[in-house]
């Protein structure tokens, strides 16, 4: 990390943030508060990983793009789902065009490219995020496993670094989180089919983890990150106005606090997580835009719409 980051870190802190579309992330506005920058200089600064925790639909993922905004890096995402393998992060085989080649070769007599497994090995998004040289040479001959969105507005991922996202890692299996330890604290990993060791580049990633807490992620993960806890504020109105006017600026302050409190309401009526929140409310809003201009109108589509946005069972 250098003096450079810190300082464009702090100059965000209570600015609203433009994070550009990318890949299937939509175009959207981020508020940058203290806490979560000064986790993101705390996970810089000691090359620790950052482990973002809270309920969800509070940003957790959106953290990750404002951090790549803010440090001008290139921003890729995973997505943990339950089948999802410690492996598949790194390096993958495509063992599927293997074994079409094995077929053709088999015709021909040629076997020469089934022996050589750099035209099957694929790069996963942590050897993008280590290495995105390497990852983009080895994409090349085999690049079924994992591919960055493309983005010729993107910041050069070479010179300036890698912000990665890898999203709920909860849903995932604990040999997983164990898994990753060793890649996360050591900044590499082995490649043994080629015989090479992925190491990081000229510039860290740096990687940010979410999750929803929907299990209980192993304490040996949690030593070796910086952990951001976020949660919703007691007050929850006032904050949800405040995030209304950073995402929709143009909307009518007392649209915002209506729209507000059928969300608070029914977030009392939640007995159990997950709990109607900030996500229900920015959609709500969203959709009010989209299906009426004017305040009146809005306010006549928010009796109608509202409760389609609600959590609870008495919604």
């Amino acid at each position: 990390m250098n003096l450079e980051d810190t300082k464009n870190i702090e100059n965000a802190i209570d600015n609203r943030l433009n994070l550009p579309a990318s890949g299937t992330w939509p175009e959207t506005r981020h508020f940058l508060k203290s806490e979560p920058a000064h986790a993101m200089i705390a996970a810089l600064a000691s090359n620790r990983t950052l482990l973002v925790r809270g309920e969800p639909g509070l940003g957790k993922s959106q953290l990750a793009r404002a951090a790549a905004v803010v440090l001008n890096r290139r921003f890729i995402s995973t997505v943990i789902q339950p089948d999802t393998e410690y492996q598949d992060l790194l390096w993958g085989i495509d063992h599927t065009q293997r074994l079409a080649d094995a077929q053709l070769a088999s015709q021909a007599g040629n076997t020469d490219k089934l022996k050589d497994f750099k035209n099957y090995i694929g790069p996963g998004a942590l050897w993008w995020a280590l290495d995105w040289s390497g990852a983009e040479q080895q994409a090349e001959n085999c690049s079924h496993n994992y591919s960055p969105p493309e983005d010729i507005d993107a910041p050069d991922a070479k010179q300036a670094g890698v912000v990665l996202l890898i999203d709920e890692i909860d849903k995932a299996d604990i040999s997983l989180a164990n898994s990753l330890l060793e890649v996360l604290g050591n900044g590499n990993f082995a490649v043994p089919p080629l015989g090479k060791t992925v190491k990081a580049s000229r510039v860290s990633p740096l990687v940010i983890l979410t999750t929803n807490e929907t299990r209980q992620l192993p304490a040996a993960l949690q030593r070796r990150c910086v952990v951001l806890n976020m949660t919703m504020p007691e007050d929850v109105q006032p904050h949800l106005i405040s995030l209304g006017k950073t995402h929709f600026p143009e909307m009518d302050t007392a649209i915002l606090g209506e729209a507000a409190d059928q969300i608070v309401k029914d977030r009392d009526a939640c007995h159990e997580m997950p709990k109607t929140g900030q996500a229900e409310y920015l959609d709500l809003l969203r959709a009010l835009t989209e299906v009426a201009k004017t305040s009146a109108e809005q306010r006549q589509w928010l009796a109608k719409l509202a409760c389609y946005f609600h959590k609870s069972s008495s919604g």
